[in-house]
């Protein structure tokens, strides 16, 4: 399809099969879900956390207390009593507590333990020895799930309160890269302005998990131009890995921190718009395609991404997507994903 052709997208026959797709990984006898349909023998922690975002984002989450309860009791069992944090397969345990809690934040609970384990942040020099400590250069894109996941999961647990955010907010802010506008300064491009460590797109993804810490808390992006320059650039370069095949976090990503940089600036306003249409359209017929598709879609996770990136889509395109239903925004309602 072309830029421009408007004709109108009915996105509901894949909401429903996303629904459809939920109930498949179900597991009824011990109540959750699987992140995976291989293994559907055990609820596991992504699996539930990311059925509860899929489920909200579509308004289908109950709203009954006693079902309530379960989901509650359901992401509260994946939390270890040792340490506080909830171990889940396939990312650090900082990714997977905050990850949990942002879900139990959902249905306005909190873990059933203490943080022991990120106790030790709440004083200021180690928080900052902290996020100086993760390898900003080489896996920006990983260590940013503990960077921000430590925001996400110490302030909707309540252990922190606003003057361990501002010491966060102005890290920060001090470390912003003044030529990229994302994270971390030093780490990113060397003097001559050209790229070091790891490719452009994962300082975007990485700076995406800070930026909606930010806008949780509506604070500004230090430098929304330069942002709007970087992300504009990589597209124009084809530097920006639209997804194809396979469901991933991709548009999510590369939407939202293209959308928080754009509402602080009019910098290059009409390439922006144009960017987003196009990113936006591209994911509509990628969404369209897998549609087709016969079965329950295997990975809850990368689908969660998927989901979450068509609410964005839908509330920058209104008038291309038709639907049945209008989709909740989650990080609109809390920080992480």
């Amino acid at each position: 399809m072309q830029r421009g052709d408007h004709l109108k997208v009915n996105i509901t026959p894949f909401i429903h099969r996303v629904i459809e797709t939920i109930e498949a990984h179900s597991v009824k006898e011990q109540w959750g879900y699987t992140r995976d349909l291989v293994s559907n023998q055990t609820p596991d922690l992504y699996g539930t956390a990311d059925a509860a975002i899929i489920l909200y984002t579509l308004g289908e989450l109950p709203k009954e207390k006693s079902a309530c309860k379960q989901w509650v009791e359901s992401l509260q069992s994946f939390q270890s009593s040792n340490d506080g944090l909830f171990h889940g397969i396939g990312h650090h345990p900082i990714h997977g507590t905050a990850f949990a809690i942002s879900a139990l934040q959902l249905f306005d609970a909190k873990p059933k333990y203490p943080l022991t384990a990120l106790e030790s942040l709440k004083d200021r020099n180690k928080l900052e020895a902290f996020l100086c400590g993760l390898d900003w250069q080489n896996q920006p894109w990983g260590d940013s799930q503990q960077g921000s996941g430590i925001f996400a999961s110490m302030v909707l647990s309540g252990m922190v309160d606003e003057e361990w955010e501002n010491w966060y907010f102005d890290w920060l802010w001090e470390h912003t890269d003044p030529a990229t506008g994302l994270w971390k300064k030093g780490a990113i491009v060397d003097l001559n302005g050209h790229p070091i460590g790891a490719p452009l797109f994962h300082h975007v993804a990485g700076s995406f998990h800070y930026l909606f810490n930010l806008d949780y808390r509506k604070k500004k992006v230090r430098y929304p131009e330069q942002l709007i320059n970087t992300c504009l650039d990589m597209f124009n370069s084809q530097q920006f890995p639209l997804s194809e095949q396979e469901f991933s976090f991709n548009e999510l990503d590369w939407l939202y921190t293209f959308i928080s940089a754009k509402e602080q600036t009019e910098h290059r306003a009409e390439e922006a718009t144009a960017m987003i249409s196009q990113v936006s359209e591209q994911f509509i017929q990628f969404v369209l395609r897998k549609s087709t598709e016969e079965g329950p879609y295997g990975d809850l996770h990368s689908l969660c991404g998927a989901v979450c990136a068509l609410a964005l889509v839908q509330s920058v395109l209104s008038e291309r997507v038709i639907s049945d239903r209008l989709l909740n925004k989650v990080l609109d309602r809390r920080p992480f994903i």
